[in-house]
């Protein structure tokens, strides 16, 4: 049901941005906060390999929600936790450069990423390894890039 709601929400979230997108993906300042995403996507992959935690709490806006590989919903605070106390790890955290996509909206100050992740590592407690489709949302404040909402969801073979 929850899941079936954020679906639903992210879908509508898109379409009403979609007009916005059009015009918008080719200015200077999409190309400069695509660059500046970039980066934040390096150093949040790095926060997770290095399990630090620090890395995290800046990355992850304080409403941030995460939708794991299960189809667990799984709050900000729950996240930090299972980094600090090891119950998410990762050994290797891979991107498929041709298969990123990022779309920026709101003068640049919101953004939708997704992805082909390959994964080898621990959520939870439990162990995540495959390949896996990612869907992030970014938003920009106070000058820097955070997490509003992730879900991962594997890709079956």
């Amino acid at each position: 049901m929850i899941r079936n709601r954020l679906c639903l929400l992210s879908f509508l979230t898109l379409i009403l941005l979609a007009p916005a997108a059009a015009t918008a993906q080719d200015s200077p300042a999409t190309s400069k906060a695509e660059a500046e995403l970039r980066e934040s996507i390096r150093l949040y992959d790095e926060a997770l390999l290095k399990a630090d935690v620090a890395a995290a709490e800046r990355l992850w806006a304080a409403e941030y929600v995460f939708i794991n590989p299960r189809g667990e919903r799984v709050s900000r605070a729950a996240r930090l936790a299972n980094l600090r106390e090891s119950r998410t790890s990762f050994d290797s955290l891979a991107h498929a450069p041709e298969e990123e996509v990022i779309h920026v909206y709101l003068d640049g100050n919101m953004a939708v990423y997704t992805a082909r992740l390959t994964i080898k590592g621990r959520y939870g407690g439990r162990a995540e390894r495959g390949e896996f489709r990612a869907l992030d949302i970014w938003i920009r404040r106070d000058g820097r890039w955070q997490k509003l909402a992730s879900q991962l969801t594997p890709i079956r073979k």
